[in-house]
C-alpha cells in the first residue's frame, strides 16, 4: 500500500513539473500578444526598451484590415441568440447539478448530527 507521505510528495513533484513546462511565468499565462512583442524585441535590447521608458512611447497603429465586418441579419442574430439561450441553459443546469452534489454531504453531516443519538 501506498503511504500518504510518498502519495503527497509525488503530487507535489507531478505541480512543480507541470508549472516548469507550461508556458506561464508566476501566476499569468503569456498572451498571444506578449509571445510576439517577445519574439519581436528580444534581438534589439537596448537602453530604450526599459519598463519606465514604456509608457511614453507611442504604440504602433495595428493593421486591422483582414476583418471583414457586416450587420447581422435578423435571422443570423436569431440563431445565436438561440445558440446562446442554449449555453446558458446547459450551463445553468451543469451549475445545479454540482451544487446540489456538493450540498449533499452537508446534508448528511447535519442529519447526523441533528438525529443521532
Amino acid at each position: 500500500m501506498i503511504s500518504p507521505k510518498s502519495l503527497s510528495t509525488s503530487a507535489l513533484v507531478i505541480c512543480i513539473a507541470a508549472l516548469a513546462f507550461s508556458g506561464s511565468s508566476g501566476f499569468t499565462a503569456r498572451s498571444a500578444i506578449q509571445s510576439r512583442s517577445v519574439f519581436v524585441t528580444s534581438g534589439t535590447r537596448d537602453a530604450s526598451s526599459t519598463s519606465l521608458s514604456q509608457f511614453g512611447k507611442k504604440k504602433e497603429e495595428e493593421d486591422l484590415s483582414f476583418i471583414e465586418t457586416r450587420d447581422l441579419t435578423r435571422e443570423e442574430m436569431i440563431e445565436i441568440n438561440r445558440r446562446n439561450e442554449e449555453v446558458m441553459n446547459r450551463e445553468l443546469g451543469a451549475m445545479t447539478g454540482i451544487s446540489v452534489l456538493f450540498s449533499i454531504p452537508i446534508l448528511y453531516l447535519c442529519w447526523v448530527a441533528f438525529f443521532s443519538d
